[in-house]
């Protein structure tokens, strides 16, 4: 029996201790095959997320051919950035050296590599949007014809009914670039949306993170992380676990089973002095729209035990 096709999919990124999970994951997940990695700003600079997510990419082995192109420094409409994300620690990856290894950029700019690589296979590319989206926005305002080239969008942001985590109304990712998110959940694009509706209900647990810390390789570091993610978590919510919110946006790729959707018409408040940022979803009537679909469930423990045994696999590389 032959093996099934890989999934074709590209990972637009902010490293971020959460990106980096997801980034380890997907590289461990047998479903996927990672074409390119993108970079945007948000929880650190455009700057500090290339550099963290080449070593990412070199801590799991990655083709030194793999693409690792750099976005948009900031939100597509100007608005000044918002500061960076503390909970991801110093530097992103909660003080964890990066040093200058072998893997650059590769040249030209992010939008434009995305708009290249959907067109050229039109109806097979995923794009998992883990990070603000900035750079999926623009690809939509200067591509036109790149969105629909894509087969979906998976998107990890916003908190349909779920409070926000740095406004009352607000994830950090459409807060970091409201305009951007109400552009790519307007635009009729195939998109579902991975948020705090679910990521907050799968919750990492401490002890599963010092397991892995204890181990060698790519798998101890993922640990190390993960420890840090939870004592800062802790410090901030009083709960010895952490939400790994990218990682799951990865594991509706590879295991959409995970989660259960709901379709229906939504958008992003751009203009609201409370709600800047908010997901506004209206999933009383699916027949008005079926382009996007938000997780509002999802099976916490199967969540916890595949990332666990696919971190844990880097041990024995």
């Amino acid at each position: 029996m032959s093996r099934p096709r890989r999934r074709p999919v590209i990972i637009d990124c902010d490293p971020g201790v959460d990106d980096a999970i997801a980034l380890l994951l997907a590289f461990a997940s047998p479903e996927l095959d990672v074409r390119g990695v993108t970079t945007v700003a948000g929880n650190v600079s455009l700057e500090q997320a290339t550099r963290n997510a080449g070593h990412v990419l070199d801590l799991v082995g990655a083709p030194a051919a793999l693409p690792l192109v750099a976005g948009l420094a900031g939100p597509v409409s100007g608005a000044v950035r918002i500061p960076d994300e503390p909970m991801h620690g110093v530097g992103g990856l909660g003080g964890l050296p990066v040093p200058d290894g072998p893997r650059r950029p590769t040249a030209g700019n992010a939008v434009d590599w995305l708009a290249e690589r959907a067109l050229a296979e039109p109806g097979v590319l995923t794009l998992l949007a883990i990070g603000p989206l900035s750079n999926v926005a623009a690809l939509l305002d200067r591509h036109p014809q790149a969105g629909p080239a894509l087969r979906e969008i998976v998107v990890m942001g916003g908190a349909a009914h779920a409070q926000g985590n740095v406004t009352p109304a607000a994830e950090f990712n459409f807060h970091a670039d409201p305009e951007a998110a109400h552009r790519v959940l307007t635009s009729g694009a195939a998109v579902r949306v991975v948020g705090l509706d679910v990521t907050r209900a799968a919750l990492f647990p401490g002890a599963a993170a010092e397991r892995l810390a204890a181990l060698p390789g790519a798998a101890g570091v993922a640990g190390a992380l993960l420890c840090g993610f939870v004592a800062r978590y802790q410090e901030r919510y009083g709960v010895a676990a952490v939400p790994v919110h990218d990682a799951l946006a990865v594991a509706a790729v590879t295991h959409p089973g995970l989660l259960g959707w709901e379709a229906g018409e939504a958008g992003v408040e751009c203009a609201g002095e409370l709600t800047r940022g908010a997901l506004v979803a209206d999933l009383r009537r699916p027949e008005r729209s079926r382009d996007v679909e938000i997780a509002l469930r999802v099976d916490a423990d199967a969540f916890t035990a595949l990332l666990t045994e696919r971190l844990a696999g880097y041990a024995g590389r």
